[in-house]
């Protein structure tokens, strides 16, 4: 399964990255549209900086 963290600046990619590994997955951290949209599972990071990570997605 291809796994996309999207790299928004704003959070602490790290701390999710590890959590997706505990459960048996590789995920990939970008903030290429390409790899990003080719994601079978996509995570947005930063709901304490939801605002300004949706800037970054804009």
């Amino acid at each position: 399964m291809n796994v996309v963290i999207l790299d928004t600046g704003c959070a602490n990619l790290n701390s999710v990255k590890s959590a997706i590994a505990r459960h048996g997955y590789e995920p990939k951290v970008s903030r290429d549209p390409d790899v990003v949209l080719l994601a079978d599972k996509l995570f947005l990071p930063g709901v304490g900086t939801a605002q300004a990570a949706m800037d970054q997605v804009r």
